[in-house]
Formats: C-alpha cells, sequence, structure tokens
C-alpha cells in the first residue's frame, strides 16, 4: 500500500512511500520499442484497460494507428507547422493546459471526473478538453504501481492520439527527497540538498539519468525538478531541503549536472523551478503571496545563477513562481502573471526559448489578487506556455477561447506557445514513440544498480554535526537503542540489522505530552536514544507547539547519551539545548536511514558537508555551524568504551546496599565492557546473599565473568559456596574466560604470607573480528608497596603468555596512585588512559566517591589502543554514590 502526505492542488510538499517488488536486472528504455510495437500498444491502452495495475494487451484498431500522424516526423518544423496548421482553436487552447484526472486506468470512471470535468474517465478528460498535458499525483490514483501507471499512460496517450493526433506531456513531481510522487520499487534517491551535502556533480547527473529512465519507462515524460531555488532563509517553509544549497554556485553547478542527466541520459523532460527565486521566503506560496525582497543586484547574484545555468544546460522547461520580487516587477503581480519578469527577463534578457509552464494555478498565491477566469489570460500575456492545474478547468480554459474570440489574446500568441509545446514533443521522442512497453517495465524501474545509485549517495551525504562527547561511532555488539521521533521504523530496522535491540516510539511531528513521558520512561531503560525531527523549527504551521523540541531537550536533560537526527531540514539543531551528538540526513528515504546507520556504527565515514548554513537564532546574526561544516572520522577505527568500577559488593559511600542503585550507576558509564572489584557472591547478608555478578548482569544486558579471590564453603549443606572477587559485564560474548593467580596475602588468614592466590580474569571478546583481551585485578590494600610489587610483576607475566600485546585491557582498582614507584614497570608495556587521552572530563580522582583526593582505578591500555576520552563522573550527593570509589572510563579505538 503507497501512503502519501499531499495537499490537493499542490505540485510541492508531499512524501510517497510504496510496497517494494522485485527488482530486475536488465535495463531498457522506452526508445528500444519500434514503432510497430507503438502502435500495438494503442486500442487496449485507449479502452482495455479498466481494472486498476491490469497491464493493456488487445491489439490496436487500425483506426487508432491512424491518429499518430507520422507522415512528417522525419521533417520536425514541417511536422510541428502541419499540425498547427490543421489544428482547430480549441485543440490549440487546449494544448497549454496540463491537468490532472481520477482513476488508474484511462478507462475508470470516477464521480470526481464527474464533477470536476462533466465526463467520467480521464480518456474523456483528455479529449474533452484536448488537453496537452497531464499529471499524477497519488490522491488521483494515478501511481499505484509501475505496471499500472504505464498502462495509464498508454491510455492516456490513445485518447490524445484519437483526439488530436499529438502525444501528451504526462508530468509528475519526482525531485526525490521531501517531494515524491512515484515511490518504490521506483529507486528513491535522496532530495536536493543531500546532493549538496555531497558536493558531486557526478551524483547529481546519475540520480537524473536513473530517475529519467525510470520514469519515461512508466510512461511520464516529463519531471517537474529540479528545483533551482538557491534557500537562503533558513525559515522558508516551502523549500527547505528541496533545495541544494544556499550557495548559488552550487545550485547552479548541480542543477547544471541535473538536467544533463535528465535530458539526455534519461531522456526526459526537465523543469527548472521556481523562476525567478523562492529560495528566501518565509510565506508559503500554497497559501499566500511571499514577496521577495531581494534588490536587483542581490537577485542577480542569488537567485539568478542556477537558471542561468539551466539554460545552458539545455533546460527544456522552467516553471513560475508565485511571489511578487518588487525589484523586478513593481506593480505587485505574481511572477507568474508577470510580464517584465517572464517576457523581459526571461524571454529576452536570458533568451529562454523553452517551455515556461506555471505553477499550480490552484495555489493561493496566484489566486489572491484576480480570479481564476483571469488568471490564465494574464499568464498567457505574461509569457507563460503551459496553464497547469487550474482550480477550475472549464472555466479556464473557455476564457483562455473567449479571450480569443474577442480579440484580447490573438491567436498568433497561442500559437507562439503551441508551437513551443509541439517542438518539445518531437524533440524529445514523443511523436514517434508515445507508447512504453507495459511486460518490460520492472526491467527497467527499481533495479538493483539504481539502489545501489541512491545509497551511495545518501553515504555521501550523511553529515556529522557534532561528536562533542566522542560517542561517534558506536562500538559493535549488542546495545538496547530506543529510536523515537518522526517515523522512526527505518532507521530502527537499520540498527536492528547490526545487532541492536530497538524500542521504537513514533512521536511524529506533534508529539503528545503524553507520548512525550513515554518517550522519557522508555529512554530510561535504554543504552543509547536516537530521536529523528521533521521541522521542528516550524512552529507556525509544523509544530506549533513545539512539542518536538520538548521532546528532545527533555531526552537530552535526562542526562543518557542522545543522538539527534534532523532527518529533513538540518536548522532543527539550533532549536535544542546543545546536543552532544548531532548529524543530518537531509531526508529521511530508506536509503538515508541506511546511511545513518553505518555512520553510527562507523562502517562508513561521514563525509557529507553543510550546503547550508545553520545560524544559531533566526534573529540573530550568530552562525552555530558554518556553510561546509563536517566532521568526520575513520571508519578504520573501532570503538570501545571500557570502564573500570570497585562496587563496594554493593554498598554506596552510606554503606546502604542497594543494587538497584548500583546497576543505575553501572548503566550511566554506557561502556561496553565494565571491569568490578569487591564483587559478591552469596557472600553473606551484607549483600543479602545475592548473585551479584548475575544479578547486575541480567538488569544491564551483558554477559557476566566471575574469578573469585575467596572461595569458601557455604554456611550449611546444600547452599551456594561463598565467593568474593573481580568480575567484567561485556557487552559482548564471552569468547574464552580464565581466572589466573597472582601473589596476594589473604585476609582470611590471621597470620598471611605472601602466596599465589586466584582473583586475576582474563576475559577474551571479539570486537569486530579482532580479539581483545581484558584483564581486571584488584591490587592489596596495605601501605607497604610489597605485595603489590610482587602483582604487579605477576601481572606483567601473564600479560606476556598473551601474544597479541597490542589489544589488551588491564582495568582495576590498583590501591596506588599513578606515580607509585611499585606500578612503574606496568608502564613499560601499558598506557595509563587519563594520562594518554586526547580529552578528559572530570576527575582525576577516583576515592573516596565523596571529596575525592586520590586516583587509584585505573584502565590501562597495550600499543594497539587509542585512547580517545577519559572520563571521571563528576561527585553526585552521597545518597547517590553507589560506591566508595568514582569508576574510570575510557573511550578506546582501534584499528579494525
Amino acid at each position: 500500500m503507497w501512503v502519501t502526505f499531499a495537499s490537493r492542488g499542490s505540485i510541492c510538499n508531499s512524501i510517497t512511500l510504496a510496497f517494494a517488488l522485485p527488482a530486475r536486472n536488465e535495463l531498457v528504455t522506452p526508445m528500444e520499442l519500434t514503432r510497430r510495437q507503438t502502435l500495438g500498444l494503442a486500442a487496449a491502452a485507449v479502452a482495455g484497460s479498466t481494472v486498476a495495475g491490469t497491464a493493456p494487451s488487445a491489439a490496436v484498431p487500425a483506426a487508432a494507428a491512424d491518429t499518430a500522424d507520422t507522415a512528417n516526423t522525419a521533417h520536425p518544423d514541417r511536422w510541428v507547422r502541419d499540425k498547427l496548421r490543421r489544428m482547430t482553436l480549441e485543440q490549440k487552447v487546449g494544448q497549454l493546459f496540463v491537468c490532472y484526472a481520477y482513476g488508474p486506468t484511462a478507462g475508470t470512471a470516477d464521480a470526481r471526473n464527474t464533477s470536476l470535468y462533466g465526463v467520467a474517465t480521464p480518456a474523456e478528460v483528455v479529449a474533452k478538453y484536448h488537453l496537452g498535458g497531464v499529471i499524477y499525483f497519488t490522491w488521483t490514483d494515478s501511481v499505484r504501481n509501475p505496471e499500472q501507471i504505464a498502462g495509464l499512460s498508454n491510455g492516456l496517450q490513445a485518447a490524445a492520439l484519437a483526439d488530436t493526433g499529438i502525444p501528451l506531456q504526462i508530468g509528475t513531481d519526482q525531485e526525490y527527497g521531501s517531494v515524491v510522487r512515484v515511490g518504490p520499487p521506483a529507486t528513491q534517491f535522496p532530495g536536493g540538498m543531500a546532493l549538496g551535502a555531497t558536493r558531486s556533480p557526478a551524483f547529481a547527473r546519475s540520480a537524473g539519468a536513473i530517475a529519467g529512465r525510470e520514469l519515461r519507462a512508466l510512461g511520464i515524460t516529463t519531471d517537474f525538478a529540479p528545483d533551482a531555488d538557491v534557500n537562503v532563509n533558513p525559515l522558508n517553509p516551502v523549500i527547505g531541503v528541496r533545495s541544494i544549497s544556499s550557495d548559488p554556485a552550487l545550485v547552479a553547478q548541480l542543477v547544471a549536472a541535473q538536467v544533463k542527466g535528465y535530458q539526455r541520459d534519461g531522456r526526459i523532460v526537465s523543469t527548472a523551478k521556481h523562476f525567478p527565486g523562492h529560495g528566501d521566503t518565509a510565506t508559503d506560496s500554497h497559501t499566500g503571496i511571499p514577496v521577495i525582497g531581494h534588490s536587483r543586484e542581490e537577485w542577480t547574484r542569488i537567485d539568478l545563477p542556477p537558471f542561468q545555468a539551466a539554460i545552458r544546460a539545455g533546460i527544456h522547461s522552467i516553471m513560475t513562481a508565485h511571489i511578487v520580487v518588487p525589484a523586478l516587477d513593481p506593480s505587485g503581480d505574481p511572477a507568474t502573471l508577470s510580464r517584465p519578469i517572464l517576457t523581459g527577463i526571461l524571454r529576452r534578457q536570458l533568451r529562454f526559448d523553452g517551455v515556461v509552464i506555471t505553477d499550480s494555478l490552484g495555489m493561493q498565491g496566484v489566486r489572491d489578487k484576480y480570479g481564476d477566469a483571469e488568471i490564465p489570460l494574464r499568464a498567457i500575456e505574461a509569457g507563460v506556455d503551459q496553464l497547469l492545474m487550474p482550480v477550475d478547468p472549464g472555466l479556464a480554459y473557455n476564457s483562455v477561447l473567449n479571450a480569443v474570440r474577442a480579440g484580447r489574446i490573438s491567436e498568433a500568441r497561442i500559437d507562439e506557445s503551441v508551437q513551443r509545446i509541439l517542438t518539445l514533443k518531437y524533440d524529445t521522442g514523443l511523436v514517434e514513440q508515445p507508447y512504453v512497453d507495459v511486460s518490460r517495465v520492472l526491467k527497467v524501474v527499481g533495479t538493483p544498480a539504481g539502489t545501489a545509485e541512491a545509497q551511495r549517495i545518501a553515504d555521501r551525504s550523511t553529515t556529522l554535526l557534532r561528536n562533542d562527547a566522542a560517542l561517534l561511532p558506536l562500538s559493535p555488539g549488542p546495545r538496547k537503542v530506543l529510536v523515537t521521533g518522526y517515523s522512526p521504523a527505518a532507521v530502527a530496522t537499520a540498527l536492528q540489522k547490526r545487532g541492536a535491540t530497538t524500542i521504537v516510539k513514533d512521536t511524529g511531528t506533534t508529539p503528545s505530552d503524553a507520548k512525550i513521558t513515554d518517550a522519557l520512561a522508555a529512554a530510561s531503560a535504554a543504552d543509547l536514544t536516537v530521536v529523528l525531527t521533521n521541522k521542528a523549527w516550524d512552529t507556525e504551521v509544523t509544530d506549533k507547539l513545539a512539542k518536538q523540541q520538548k521532546l528532545v531537550n527533555g531526552l537530552l536533560a535526562a542526562g543518557g547519551p542522545v543522538v539527534v537526527v534532523p532527518v529533513r531540514d538540518p536548522y532543527d539543531v539550533a532549536y535544542f539545548d546543545a546536543p552532544q551528538t548531532a548529524l543530518v540526513t537531509y531526508g529521511s528515504t530508506v536509503v538515508s536511514m541506511e546511511a545513518l546507520a553505518k555512520v553510527l556504527y562507523g562502517e562508513i565515514a561521514p563525509a557529507g558537508k553543510l550546503p547550508v548554513e545553520i545560524p544559531a537564532h533566526p534573529e540573530t546574526t550568530e552562525t552555530l555551524f558554518p556553510f561546509g561544516h563536517g566532521l568526520t572520522f575513520d571508519p578504520r577505527d573501532t570503538r570501545l568504551t571500557v570502564a573500570s568500577y570497585n562496587i563496594h559488593a554493593g554498598a554506596g559511600e552510606d554503606n546502604v546496599f542497594d543494587l538497584d542503585r548500583t546497576a543505575r550507576a553501572l548503566k550511566a558509564l554506557d561502556a561496553d565492557v565494565i571491569g568490578l572489584q569487591e564483587v559478591d557472591v552469596h557472600w553473606d547478608k551484607r549483600s543479602n546473599w545475592l548473585d551479584t555478578i548475575a544479578e547486575l548482569a541480567t538488569r544491564l544486558g551483558m554477559y557476566p565473568a566471575f574469578a573469585p579471590i575467596y572461595d569458601l564453603d557455604p554456611p550449611a549443606a546444600g547452599q551456594p559456596r561463598r565467593q568474593y572477587g573481580v568480575g567484567v559485564l561485556s557487552r559482548f560474548p564471552l569468547v574464552n574466560v580464565e581466572n589466573h593467580s597472582i601473589t596476594r596475602l589473604s585476609t582470611q588468614d590471621p597470620n598471611p604470607v605472601p602466596a599465589p592466590a586466584p582473583g586475576f580474569l582474563e576475559v577474551e571478546i571479539e570486537v569486530r573480528g579482532r580479539r581483545v583481551h581484558v584483564y581486571c585485578t584488584h591490587l592489596d590494600y596495605r601501605a607497604d608497596p610489597t605485595v603489590r610489587r610482587m602483582q604487579v610483576a605477576d601481572t606483567l607475566a601473564i600479560l606476556a603468555q598473551d601474544p597479541s600485546a597490542e589489544l589488551q585491557i588491564l582495568v582495576g582498582d590498583f590501591n596506588a596512585e599513578p606515580r607509585a614507584p611499585e606500578l612503574a614497570p606496568l608502564w613499560t608495556r601499558l598506557t595509563d588512559s587519563w594520562t594518554a587521552a586526547a580529552a578528559t572530563t572530570g576527575g582525576p580522582f577516583t576515592y573516596p566517591a565523596v571529596a575525592a583526593s586520590k586516583r587509584i582505578d585505573f584502565v590501562t591500555v597495550g600499543a594497539g589502543l587509542h585512547v580517545r576520552k577519559a572520563q571521571v563522573p563528576a561527585e553526585v550527593p552521597l545518597a547517590e554514590a553507589a560506591s566508595d570509589h568514582r569508576p574510570m572510563i575510557a573511550d578506546l579505538s582501534f584499528r579494525s
């Protein structure tokens, strides 16, 4: 089923998502059809396709074939002149109109057609008004699936040929990103601003080429794209990410590449829009008439270059904007109705001789000043060739017809536009080949090659804005992730493929307080939160109560790790309370969400660069992120966060045993591996006889390992043994576990002597194909360093047994500070993470938990590990201190 968000009367702002059909590998373009095959499709297209999705199959009667009129197709000028000479005035006027019709096939009767046009079927609509073009939308039931679309196109072409002998221009808005009409299995590319983030003309051209070939295979001959607007206003409600950039030169470069892709490679008509430039407005022309305050010099510098580039690239068609630009025309008329703009600038100054088409005439921006009968007349007088989607097609058609008959508009002026339209149809192959082969559509649409190119574009466009906490890339392995905000399902699926357990809370663009509360509760149970936003900045229309801002800021205030992802406008990030980790994808297509997951997990480096500037606030000139900003990292570097925490047997600094408090403290570390000291397993009543390592592992969803230092008989027969020692909790499965012996002085012996004893834990984990050895220890606590000196020697001997010395990590409570002489031998093999860290937070002292004054807890690493960041959490109130120690956390990386 296809789900569409669209407003009737608008050719902008809709997103179509569709079911997927199997992709085929064989490519075919409509140009491969022979003339005989073309004629053989016509009759069934005109009359036989009455069931939605049914491909036409009947033969073509001779009469239908004759209507194609190919006598002069070898001579385009002669064909155009002959056609124009033989056309009636009614047929000429009909060529100026591009309308929609309801129904999945040309022969489907729909009451909405009867109400609007006075005839029931799309074919009858085309014939009644001798239409020059039609436009497809989801809400008109035109785009159910590829074969249905192709069948509808053939049927409408047959109706047009039977009426006038002139093929139809069939169009749609397939900008991609936020404006899509034809959903999957058609290839779903990222949109304009995502292309801008890649800075790649090659990607812009390849996307246009693939789009053109796919649309043409569906019988769609015109794409109302690319968007050539320069979005210099962050508050622009109608353009935004549809624009490539705020930089005129970048927009011009990529628009030219798109035009070449659509037209030269894809063999389809492309349309640059919205002339003279809709990029600096805070008003949506669907609902009002925007006024652009640019001076003539500013317009020439900002808005003009992309249209100049499109014209130089050979653009077939340009769409007008319903905007007032006083510097270009002081009359107050919108550009669609402005002769100074369309004839004076576009035709004469820029020498554009292609087809000029209006934006939808159902938009309020063009209807504010004049009535629906007057609008088409003024548009033609201004220099328009095609009238798109008038509110009342019959009224508009008859208004133009009567204006010609009354002498207000000359027939020569109508001929001028019709000649351009017919020439365009001839030049783009429509006259020779109006039909498509329905049986071969799926060999062109949605191919693996197209999807792969869309994924490459998405990969290259994803932009990392902030990584202040060095959270990214995430270490591989299982974790519980809350995915919330706008349309989180696709991201959740991508994260699940990478081993994450996801909690999905779709809160939309206007989350209720109940949904926000629910999401905040879910975040407390997750290891990580990914929150997606869509136009959170827009509190005028999209999110009037700023609920997305409330959701994101609530998640940030909760204190857990949060990744904030504006999946449409990058400007959203300025409206949140300084997220430490933020990326932008410029769209929410499946490939964009897959690219997001790939960046999160370090499978690819973030490569996108902001194609716009993000202001700190729209009312200031301060810049939050400059044009071109975009962080990166080396995807070959695998992240691993390791912590050491003496948990004091589950008792806090207040000596109250509270394993829930301990679990909360451990969860807050967000570590992949945690070494624990002073761990009780059925020890005594101080820890309620619990197996604390097993309890904590269950609560955190981690793999446990335990190495007893003391292993005593149970208090009574049949009960478990009493054990005390060190442990490790890991997000990664444990490949191997070993309890080594080192020298100890037993606290259970009244006359202890140094002797080998267990309690030096080694665990082996596999992280992205490499084995990492983690050792956990608790060195002697006595003031006399003699035993610690022996323990250090034992430790080095154990570490020397591991051939993969580079990926060794030793954590523990060493009961000595870094410069203690007995620890000095360790630093010949290992590095203290705190001193080696590129950045540190908090600390450095870890003991005691309140008013800490000593650093005796360590994460130390071998030569193959890089310390990105080290952290000691800040002091917390006594009642919240889960131990008499503070943990040490190290954010590590290694080359995978």
